[in-house]
């Protein structure tokens, strides 16, 4: 689990110091490091181990707080307050609704678990990775974990850059 968390903050230094250089968020820079490690194979299959160990951990022990805690520092309650009027609810449950159900259907045509395929499209519209984990949890599908990183992460990573491309591009 050591090496998990040493290569763990490997990454984000990675992810920090690129930011300086190329202006992309670290993040984002990070996950693509990662990626680039892991289709490449250069890292040894027990540092795999020890951050695989180091995710379970996590997703194990720290689920709960970290959704809380997250929760109360991202989400100013009287902001939601103010916001959350019948038809805003209509509009989100509408929206959540329609990509689970096209997730659904296309699990099942790509013959997936459909189930399974529309809790993982359906965390595309949570708080990243805190949503995924919210609503994983929710439908006790945390095994789903990595999936639904990948998706979240994907779409995340590629809206992030195209925004930072075109705000340079137009500013």
């Amino acid at each position: 689990m050591g090496a998990g968390l040493l290569i763990a903050c490997t990454f984000f230094i990675v992810g920090t110091l690129g930011q300086k250089f190329i202006g992309v968020p670290g993040p984002v820079i990070m996950i693509l490091f990662a990626t680039l490690i892991k289709c490449l194979k250069v890292m040894p299959h027990k540092m795999e181990d020890g951050a695989h160990n180091l995710y379970k951990f996590i997703s194990t022990s720290l689920t709960w707080p970290l959704m809380v805690g997250l929760g109360m520092l991202y989400i100013p309650l009287e902001d939601v307050v103010k916001i959350v009027t019948p038809a805003y609810v209509i509009v989100c449950a509408s929206v959540v609704f329609i990509m689970m159900l096209s997730g659904y259907f296309v699990g099942k045509l790509m013959k997936m678990y459909p189930v399974d395929a529309a809790i993982v499209t359906g965390c595309h519209s949570g708080l990243g990775g805190t949503g995924d984990v919210a609503i994983l949890s929710a439908s006790k599908r945390m095994a789903l974990m990595p999936f639904a990183q990948v998706a979240t992460r994907i779409g995340g990573v590629s809206t992030v850059i195209l925004a930072s491309l075109l705000l340079k591009l137009l500013s």
